[in-house]
């Protein structure tokens, strides 16, 4: 089909050149042979006339019978219509134009009997007050020199047009080359090849725009599938632990159900199922931000924090302060901004020793959102690690209290899904998370 479709580009362009060219001889043509027949039939009139007017002149000063008009095409006419000399090849014959000679010039008269199937064109001028002299000017070579041009541009326009439609085909080749490259290493990129590249051409022109842009896809695909297989892989480890930990206390349970604390395992067991159901719910929470579609609209993010420290302080684990605190309305999907707002909230709340500081300000077009917890806070080597998925300092990898590593990671996508940035900053005592936002307009 891709072949095919090369093809078709080709022949279209082709075909297109050639027409192009071919209107544009059959135009030019049409002009040229309508300026040689002009060109040509003036000179005819302008000779006619011409030769009216000299011979006008020597009747005028000579006298009819002294003026030699040899063999040329000129008639003496007197005002009745007589003709009174003529040249030989017109002896006999009766007068070129019917009446006197008004002055409007040269007159084309077709086969006026001086020579069978010819025109001419005739020129009259008043000699004296009863004389007037006819002149005649064959167009015959008018006729003919059209005719050759008209042979002449028959001939060679198909060769021209032949010419053409061979240098379009090569050179439309030539510019295609390049893309049927492409086309054919796009074509034997396999999931497992995404590192390989299209050959890039060294022209700046659109092909080579659409190779480079092409190698940029490649590069996102091959990132995305990587960042895909770790994520995959870390899941699955995540995953494991918990599942592993509730088959073994199963089977020892089992192997000795009288000596096993039933009530205890199911406890056990319990908790390890409420983790494996958070973890799966952040997964689930990351894979809808990875394909993420929803519209997005102006939301009032002072109202979702106000709605999520609410149920912070509700649970009593830790004192929550608002300071300081502006309304901010930005643009986005309310859903993600709330998993954002809940994710920093937890975080902070299962570091801390007893309070939590939310602020919210506005600046320069953007939403400032900073959560701050009183306990010990990250180091500086680890801040920007703790946005990394599934990615927890050693003092929170207690299955009690820890996280699965995913909070801040989710916190980070969904500020970036929404044109904005997550980071820790430096604090004097805990931890700082700040996450910016861009603000309605």
């Amino acid at each position: 089909m891709a072949d095919r479709r090369s093809g078709t580009v080709r022949v279209r362009l082709t075909v297109l050149a050639v027409l192009v060219v071919g209107l544009g001889l059959l135009a030019g043509g049409a002009v040229v042979v309508t300026l040689v027949r002009q060109n040509l039939t003036a000179n005819a009139e302008n000779a006619a006339e011409q030769r009216a007017r000299d011979t006008a002149a020597e009747v005028a000063a000579a006298g009819t019978g002294r003026v030699p008009l040899g063999t040329a095409l000129v008639q003496v006419v007197d005002r009745g219509g007589r003709v009174v000399a003529a040249g030989t090849a017109l002896a006999g014959r009766g007068p070129l134009l019917p009446g006197w000679p008004d002055g409007s010039g040269p007159v084309i008269v077709e086969n006026p009997g001086i020579e069978e199937d010819h025109d001419y064109t005739v020129a009259g001028v008043a000699a004296t007050g009863s004389l007037a002299v006819y002149a005649a000017s064959s167009l015959d070579p008018a006729a003919e020199a059209v005719d050759a041009t008209t042979s002449a541009l028959a001939v060679s326009s198909p060769v021209l047009l032949a010419g053409i439609a061979a240098l379009a085909w090569l050179l439309v080749g030539r510019a295609l080359r390049p893309v049927e490259a492409i086309r054919h290493e796009v074509a034997g990129i396999g999931a497992g090849e995404l590192s390989r590249r299209v050959p890039e051409p060294a022209t700046a022109d659109e092909v080579g725009l659409l190779a480079r842009t092409m190698n940029a896809m490649l590069g996102r695909l091959q990132s995305s599938a990587e960042r895909q297989s770790r994520f995959v892989a870390d899941a699955a480890h995540e995953l494991r632990s918990p599942v592993a930990g509730m088959l073994a206390r199963l089977e020892v349970g089992l192997a000795h159900p009288d000596r096993t604390d039933w009530p205890r395992l199911a406890r056990d067991n319990h908790q390890e199922a409420a983790r494996l159901a958070a973890v799966t719910d952040e997964l689930l929470a990351l894979s809808k931000l990875d394909s993420s579609m929803s519209a997005t609209g102006p939301v009032d993010l002072d109202e979702l924090v106000l709605a999520e420290t609410e149920s912070l302080s509700a649970r009593g684990k830790v004192r929550v302060e608002l300071s300081p605190f502006t309304p901010a309305r930005v643009p986005g999907r309310a859903g993600e901004l709330r998993r954002l707002i809940r994710n920093l909230l937890d975080n902070a709340e299962r570091h801390a020793t007893s309070r939590v500081v939310v602020g919210l300000s506005t600046e320069d077009g953007h939403a400032e959102l900073v959560v701050t917890d009183d306990g010990a806070g990250i180091p500086a080597a680890d801040r920007e690690r703790v946005f990394a998925r599934f990615s927890r300092l050693d003092t929170a990898r207690t299955r009690d209290d820890g996280g699965a590593g995913l909070g801040l990671a989710i916190v980070r996508e969904v500020a970036a899904g929404h044109g904005g940035s997550a980071w820790v900053a430096d604090s004097p005592g805990g931890a700082e998370v700040h996450v910016r936002l861009p603000r309605e307009t």
